[in-house]
């Protein structure tokens, strides 16, 4: 597994918006922590890389933003004195770009195995 160090030589390397990563560092090896866990929980075949670990710690640290935490619970919309906070939708609990390079988590794709709606392409184009 990856060392606080590597992530955080990857993410200054690698990634152009820190601020979640930067804002907490007592928090960063907890949040290692939790995406390898996450990750391999979700992806149990993948080998988890110093890049995958960091975009999802980083997505992790993320998630501890209030706002999100509402989304997170289905929460619709928050209004404070007037001021309010509509929320479009649940907060994928995969960062975009983890997901963007891995797909599906295991437990989907085995619900659209036992669904049997699977659609599986091998090779070739659609017409």
């Amino acid at each position: 597994m990856s060392t606080t160090e590597d992530i955080n030589l990857w993410i200054e390397e690698n990634v152009l918006d820190t601020e979640a990563w930067d804002k907490k560092p007592l928090k960063q090896s907890l949040a290692i922590k939790q995406a390898e866990r996450n990750l391999a929980r979700w992806y149990p075949t993948v080998a988890l890389t110093t890049e995958l670990i960091s975009l999802q710690a980083i997505w992790e640290m993320q998630g501890l933003d209030p706002a999100l935490k509402f989304q997170k619970h289905s929460v619709k919309s928050v209004n404070d004195n007037g001021e309010g906070v509509t929320y479009s939708g649940i907060r994928d609990v995969v960062a975009p770009d983890v997901r963007d390079l891995l797909g599906k988590r295991a437990s989907e794709i085995a619900e659209e195995e036992a669904e049997g709606r699977t659609d599986l392409q091998y090779g070739g184009s659609l017409v």
